[in-house]
């Protein structure tokens, strides 16, 4: 942490790559799951903090931290195959996400391929009631836009892949100044587990991000 708040007072550009970004793998235990970085270099005010979805996503904000940055990059990635293939489609735009499914009473934003992965899950047992953004802009966040896609929704969620505080939430709220926002991360210490053990241990996977979503919307899940 030390390195890069000395190397970001300087002013220069560097891009760094953050392995082992959120809570799976969590076999290796806790050192090797990293839920306090985005908080960490968010207090700094020229990093800019991604976290791409999918390869082509993380080809592309390679391509951008080089080539169109004008300050340093961080971009998170997780250790391990995705669960599933995250559509990336079109060119970046700093501070958009892009909708990866259409719905109607709650709108909810993740990043990365494992979070997004059990959003969808959770979006897929709710029918056509979550509508899904992937975010990968942590700390860089579009206001207008922003506000123009939660405009028609009741309900806003957050599925950190990090601590609940100092991250996407922290910058949606901030963007939005006065709505609502619903934020489910990882509480406490990250467990160490299978990834399916972790993520039910702290309420983040599939089935029960689906149930506890429901209880903010009031709908009830069909068994």
């Amino acid at each position: 942490n030390e390195q890069i708040y000395n190397q970001a007072s300087e002013g220069t550009k560097v891009i760094y790559a953050l392995h082992y970004a959120g809570l799976i793998p969590a076999g290796p235990g806790k050192s090797h799951q990293s839920v306090r970085d985005i908080s960490l270099l968010g207090a700094l005010p020229n990093i800019t903090i991604v976290q791409p979805a999918s390869a082509e996503e993380t080809s592309a904000f390679l391509a951008w931290a080089v080539e169109g940055a004008d300050e340093s990059v961080a971009i998170r990635l997780v250790i391990g195959p995705s669960p599933r293939r995250i559509r990336f489609e079109g060119a970046l735009r700093v501070g958009r996400g892009n909708v990866l499914r259409e719905g109607t009473d709650g709108i909810a934003f993740a990043y990365g391929p494992v979070m997004l992965n059990e959003l969808l899950i959770a979006a897929e047992t709710l029918g056509r009631r979550l509508q899904v953004v992937g975010m990968p802009w942590l700390n860089r966040i579009d206001s207008a836009w922003l506000a123009d896609l939660v405009e028609p929704f009741g309900e806003i969620f957050v599925i950190e892949d990090h601590a609940p505080v100092g991250a996407l939430a922290d910058a949606i709220r901030r963007a939005l100044d006065g709505r609502s926002v619903t934020v489910f991360g990882v509480e406490g210490w990250p467990v160490c587990g299978t990834p399916a053990e972790a993520l039910r241990f702290h309420g983040l996977d599939g089935a029960t991000l689906a149930d506890r979503i429901a209880v903010v919307l009031g709908t009830r899940i069909r068994s």
